[in-house]
């Protein structure tokens, strides 16, 4: 073999040329790409106030201005808002917090509730003056005594926010108080008392101030919810007015005497639970009121319709306060030698 100008040449003498080496394999070349840069999106709770995502200044060299504010859009929309864009709410001053509780929890008239069967189970809610005085014309039968010149309550569903009570401790406490003690609930009967009491914590039933009972049970089938009711009730041993605006015995029109002993033998268990709190025997005597339905029939329909119907509404709050004094009398005479 010889070599021409830095080639080499086999020479022609009829020997075969060696094969060609085997070529080593090659591979394709690979790109390799950098890897995006990401903000770090922390999910847990920081005491500081400064966003750590508004720290970080790597996107403003590697993310266009004009993705820039998607990628921000995107990450703000799946993390917790910074301490900074929260509203500090448990910071506002106690008066102003006191008439956002006011403004959601109170209202201007009497909470008329209703006892309903929801999901086979007795539950309570809230019902309109229209279907919630129909209820008791419907009850009562006759003579429906009209209290539309007395207290004007309107037609709609009272608008209460209750939810508020969920959000944290600290607003459950200061908000349970406003809620049940800053309003007048308006039971349809006693069946209904029962369902509330019930359905609440004893603590709520502490908070309640004041009660307005529609309908008293007289009949075979309703006259067991009345000892019920007030078995249950005795944790509300904080009422100021108990409002009996219904027939407590029926039959005993203008006879204080007998509305106190139906009264004691329904509610003798509320009636001692609130003098043992106050350390009084007969506490609870003074904190009941009775309705005109309790002095005689027929009910003045509209007193303001005639001289002679005011007259006469004028006559029966005489004989009302009468048979007061007689109910308050019998009924400390029967708690004083229980």
């Amino acid at each position: 073999m010889a070599f021409v100008n830095g080639l080499a040449l086999w020479p022609f003498n009829g020997s075969a040329a060696p094969a060609p080496a085997a070529a080593s394999p090659q591979t394709a070349p690979t790109r390799v790409l950098p890897k995006r840069k990401r903000k770090a999106t922390s999910y847990y709770p920081t005491d500081s106030d400064t966003d750590p995502d508004e720290a970080s200044n790597v996107d403003d060299e590697i993310v266009p201005s004009n993705k820039k504010a998607k990628l921000v859009a995107t990450v703000t929309a799946t993390k917790p808002l910074p301490k900074k864009k929260i509203f500090p709410f448990l910071s506002l001053p106690p008066e102003l917090k006191n008439k956002i509780y006011d403004y959601t929890l109170t209202c201007d008239h009497e909470i008329p509730l209703i006892s309903k069967a929801r999901q086979y189970r007795h539950a309570i809610e809230l019902g309109t003056t229209e279907t919630f005085q129909k209820t008791l014309r419907q009850r009562r039968g006759w003579g429906y005594f009209n209290r539309s010149v007395a207290v004007a309550i309107p037609v709609t569903k009272p608008s209460l926010g209750p939810n508020l009570l969920l959000l944290n401790k600290e607003i459950h406490a200061e908000t349970q108080p406003i809620l049940y003690g800053a309003n007048v609930f308006a039971f349809e009967d006693m069946k209904a008392l029962h369902t509330f009491c019930a359905n609440i914590r004893p603590k709520n039933c502490a908070a309640l101030r004041e009660l307005n009972i529609k309908h008293w049970g007289n009949s075979s089938s309703t006259k067991g919810a009345n000892f019920a009711a007030f078995t249950v009730l005795a944790s509300a041993i904080n009422i100021t007015r108990l409002n009996m605006d219904c027939e407590v015995a029926q039959g005993s029109w203008g006879t204080g005497k007998n509305i106190a002993r139906q009264f004691y033998r329904d509610g003798h268990t509320w009636l001692e639970a609130v003098g043992l709190a106050k350390g009084k025997r007969d506490a609870a005597v003074d904190l009941i009121d009775l309705g005109l339905q309790n002095v005689n029939r027929p009910y003045v329909e509209d007193p303001s319709s005639s001289k002679h119907g005011q007259e006469e509404l004028k006559k029966q709050k005489e004989k009302l306060a009468v048979l007061m004094a007689e109910f308050r009398k019998e009924l400390r005479a029967l708690l004083k030698f229980a």
